[in-house]
């Protein structure tokens, strides 16, 4: 199985239709964007971040399925999300079945009790400073750099 053979679970910042598209640099088509969730997952901040990351735990957490992704949108994805993450699969339910998906794990173990981020909280507080960064600099180089610490 290659990397697009599975839609992108995108439960953070990338929820964002600007970050992205400005990851991807390219447009994204409004039907390869679909809310989901994942059931047994919460998404708290990652340690000393203002951006999320999963852990195990009985709850779900919202997202969105992003389809239509070829090799080099997943080469940017991969660049964007840096040596934090990991790229694995996850369970999801979207438009009222289920099914797999890829997504990104967090390559350190954090704690299931850390405090919980959501993308209304993110976008209310974080987004413009988070987009202003994007925009101050030049975004390919972000994503071929990792992300902007």
């Amino acid at each position: 199985m290659n990397a697009t053979d599975l839609p992108l679970f995108a439960y953070g910042t990338l929820r964002d239709r600007e970050i992205l598209e400005g990851v991807l640099g390219r447009a994204v088509a409004h039907g390869d964007l679909v809310d989901a969730r994942a059931i047994g997952w919460r998404t708290v901040y990652y340690p000393g971040n203002l951006y999320p990351a999963l852990v195990r735990a009985d709850e779900w957490t919202q997202g969105l399925v992003i389809a239509g992704l070829n090799q080099r949108d997943m080469a940017r994805l991969d660049a964007f999300e840096g040596d934090q993450y990991r790229p694995g699969t996850i369970g999801i339910e979207a438009r009222g079945g289920t099914a797999m998906a890829q997504t990104y794990f967090p390559a350190k173990t954090i704690d299931t009790n850390a405090p919980q981020w959501t993308f209304e909280t993110w976008t209310m507080h974080h987004r413009p400073q988070t987009i202003a960064a994007y925009r101050s600099d030049d975004f390919y180089q972000i994503t071929e750099n990792g992300r902007d610490q």
